[in-house]
């Protein structure tokens, strides 16, 4: 945010008053009650520093009871400022020209009053840009009327935001402004001076950072108006590039309290508060904490489904996410009460009355229930003994420091209060309540025999975590340090991939050794993300997790990708290696550093391989993809026989034959390509392979000069006069002249590839990912499509490579018989 300085001369204002009724509190009509007035306002003569949050990212806004936990954060860490803005608030943006109901205007009220009590500035923004037509009066005075509706709620600060919006005026605006910027401008003086010029009022440019402005910053016709005709006594919001020095990274600040300067000069540094906030955002992931599907209000019918939108985000109307991952989540204080209820069989189930009573208590403008009635306060105590245990063993978990951390506005735990209320009143505790059973036991542990697996113990998540996961997901449009570290690395990597390649003559060591080096410690940073993702899968704190999970998934889901990808560089390119860029459109790739990773893949155009939607239910299971090694050999072909005589509905294979389909489906490509094999592992072994040939024409000459006669010599003959069984008629296949593919087929699809994972994988995003690393070895060794070859009757392999993105290619003279042949371009 850049500030100009206000100190100095105070410039003229108006002052209207007017009978003013109190703010509405009932019925639907109250809510279009307003009076037009101008807010007088006192002036100190001097400017703050301006330090704090800005709600304003797009996806489901942050809770009434989040913001709340916000506010006491702030205060801890010396934050004055809170800006209103959440992109899918409907009444912020969407529909900002509709009034606030009287439940709404309510929880603003209170909401605002919460900010004043921690000693936060409350500035509510407003976002009509969309579809305002700035030359209608009409139009203007509804935005009036919108914000002095605020006013009436106790909100001092305001901020009109005209960003993410079209530069096009209407043919109404042309007619009465010369540019777009006249346009803002003028309405942005004229709210300004309506609302008594308020000490603190923002205006968010259209060109709110150097990546928008036309042609530049300095030269930008648009901010040069903005600069002139905007009032003196408004600040401009302005969001610095990662090359930008309009605003120091280091922010000085002045001792407000006096006319001295301190002696020691104080410097906010954008760096050290995030490090203070992520350190005491750490503490929460340990706390147990999940969802409970008997919190949910429901029927009474019995229904065998299960919402996943509901284990995400409980009691929420619509399934929504969070889209911007380095806004810090706030886990507020839950009511923990607990209240029998017994149901048509009879049965007590704990059900928390906070959440059957409302539909939607994460609903952004929900009300926040401030106390209970007397009966169940009552229930409350008769529970006390359940109580206790629950918060017993909360205390076990957690030692007094982290509680000290998570508890630091409130006192200890009165002993004249039940633990219950305790927890309950303690808005100071992020203690959230932990999922019980319906009838709370403590059970003996167990303890694992000599012989027998140990018991499983998660790896807790650290501050470095937590860390590279804020780099990860930085800003709209900038990455952090170790995000462009990585980026840097793989580009360097890519590009200098010859010196290592198999074909490479005259090979420089020194230069081998450098690439060898750096790819060693790029794979290490992979290995770090995948680590984070990891603990942060097993955290306790499940409410956290759901909300995360969707993104550390996807960026573990590409980095894993690019780290197999460097592997297969390292010991199978060919020196002729190509990473062509540029045929897609910009609207083809995602954004963020998922994006970025998917442009420098040579199958950068594949989305339907990049999307990898994670499971329903969060897993730690990794599974790894590298490249195909000799000592693999037994490991594909046990995998490949068992896929195999799994879809095959005649007897078994003979034992004496163990090798057969083996040597049939993937011995040709172990043997003559190595160079174009993955495997899929996980911590049992190998699990999956994808294999290849960037060229199908020399390979099955080379099959028909060495594979062939070998398998030959391997498998006799069997008498085709009698009937065959199916390992029979497989090894009278090596005997039999196959004829070649057409030519005209072949010039569209020339690499051949075959891929198959084990039924145990349930995970479907490996074998995109498998995939992935396959074709993108194939397309940078010059193959622009590729095919394979399933049976008809094989309908497990036709649905596989479906899904892969292959599509069944019509049939044409000279292809094999009961034999389907799928393709897919590069």
């Amino acid at each position: 945010m850049v500030q100009k300085d206000k100190a100095g001369e105070e410039p003229q204002r108006e002052k209207e008053t007017s009978s003013s009724p109190a703010p509405p509190e009932a019925g639907p009509e109250t809510q279009a009650l307003v009076v037009h007035r101008v807010v007088e306002v006192e002036r100190t003569g001097r400017r703050k520093f301006i330090s704090g949050v800005v709600e304003g990212f797009y996806g489901r806004p942050w809770t009434m009871e989040q913001r709340k936990e916000l506010f006491r954060r702030q205060q801890k860490w010396g934050l004055n400022t809170y800006l209103y803005a959440p992109k899918d608030d409907y009444k912020h943006r969407m529909f900002w020209r509709e009034m606030y109901s009287v439940e709404e205007a309510e929880q603003l009220m209170t909401l605002i009053s919460a900010a004043k009590e921690h000693g936060i500035e409350f500035i509510y923004a407003i976002s009509p840009g969309l579809d305002i037509t700035f030359s209608n009066q009409k139009e203007v005075s509804t935005l009036k009327r919108k914000l002095d509706q605020v006013c009436h709620f106790g909100c001092k600060s305001f901020a009109l935001l005209f960003d993410d919006i079209d530069h096009n005026m209407c043919p109404a605006d042309k007619e009465v402004f010369s540019s777009f910027a006249h346009a803002q401008v003028s309405i942005t003086n004229e709210v300004f001076q309506y609302l008594g010029e308020p000490e603190t009022f923002l205006f968010c440019p259209t060109e709110y950072c150097g990546t928008f402005c036309y042609p530049n910053v300095s030269q930008s016709p648009y901010l040069c108006t903005v600069g002139e005709k905007l009032l003196p006594g408004i600040d401009i919001l302005w969001t610095v590039d990662s090359e930008d020095s309009t605003v120091s990274i280091q922010v000085k600040l002045e001792n407000e309290g006096s006319d001295e300067e301190l002696e020691t000069d104080m410097l906010y540094s954008p760096q050290l508060a995030l490090k203070l906030a992520l350190t005491e955002w750490l503490s929460e992931f340990g706390v147990p904490h999940q969802y409970n599907s008997r919190q949910v209000p429901r029927s009474r019918a019995k229904s065998s489904s299960t919402d996943v939108s509901s284990l995400a985000s409980p009691n929420l109307v619509t399934s929504t996410t969070v889209t911007t991952i380095f806004q810090q989540p706030i886990v507020s204080p839950t009511p923990t009460s607990l209240v029998g209820e017994t149901d048509s069989l009879g049965k007590e189930e704990v059900v928390d009355v906070e959440e059957a009573k409302k539909e939607s208590d994460e609903e952004p403008m929900e009300t926040v229930a401030e106390k209970q009635d007397e009966a169940e306060v009552e229930v409350v105590e008769a529970k006390a003994d359940v109580s206790q245990i629950l918060t017993e063993i909360v205390q076990d978990k957690m030692t007094t420091e982290e509680l000290r951390l998570m508890d630091t506005d409130k006192e200890s735990i009165a002993e004249s209060k039940s633990p219950e209320m305790s927890v309950q009143e303690d808005s100071g505790s992020d203690i959230a309540p932990m999922q019980t059973d319906d009838q709370l036991t403590i059970k003996e542990l167990f303890v694992p025999g000599p012989n027998e697996k140990p018991l499983f113990s998660a790896e807790a998540l650290t501050l470095d975590d937590l860390t590279l996961l804020a780099e990860l997901f930085y800003l709209p449009y900038e990455h952090g340090p170790k995000a462009m570290q990585m980026l840097k690395e793989f580009n360097w990597l890519r590009a200098n991939s010859s010196v290592v390649s198999v074909n490479s003559k005259n090979k420089d060591p020194e230069k081998v050794l450098e690439w060898r080096s750096r790819a060693e410690k790029f794979e290490e940073m992979c290995s770090s993300v995948i680590q984070m993702f990891t603990r942060l899968s097993n955290s306790a704190n499940r409410t956290i997790l759901y909300d995360l999970y969707p993104y550390v998934w996807d960026i573990k889901s590409i980095i894993s990708m690019v780290k197999s990808f460097v592997q297969w560089l390292g010991c199978r390119s060919q020196s002729s290696a190509q990473f062509l860029s540029g045929d897609q459109e910009p609207s083809a790739f995602r954004g963020g550093l998922a994006g970025e990773f998917q442009r420098l893949l040579p199958i950068d155009g594949a989305n339907d391989l990049f999307y990898q939607p994670p499971p329903s239910l969060p897993t730690s299971k990794i599974y790894s993809i590298r490249p195909y090694y000799p000592k693999d050999e037994t490991a594909i072909y046990k995998i490949c026989k068992e896929m195999y005589t799994e879809a095959c509905d005649s007897t078994p294979f003979f034992d004496q034959e163990p090798d057969l389909i083996g040597d049939r489906l993937v011995g040709g490509f172990l043997t003559l390509s190595p160079d174009y094999g993955f495997v899929l592992e996980d911590e049992e072994g190998i699990c999956g392979y994808a294999l290849g040939t960037v060229d199908v024409k020399p390979f099955v000459n080379k099959c028909k000069m060495s594979w062939i006669p070998f398998m030959q010599e391997k498998y006799n003959k069997p008498d085709g006069e009698k009937e065959l069984s199916e390992a029979e008629k497989m090894m009278l296949s090596f005997h039999e002249e196959e004829e070649g593919l057409p030519e005209s087929f072949l010039s569209n699809f020339p690499s051949l590839i075959k891929v198959d994972i084990h039924a145990k994988v349930t995970d479907p995003s490996v074998a995109k990912s498998m995939m992935g690393c396959l074709l993108s070895s194939l397309k940078a060794n010059g193959s622009h499509g590729a095919f394979c070859e399933v049976r008809e009757i094989d309908k497990r392999m036709l649905d596989f490579y479906s899904k892969l993105g292959c599509f069944e290619v019509a049939k044409m003279e000279g292809f094999p018989k009961d034999v389907i042949i799928m393709g897919r371009s590069l």
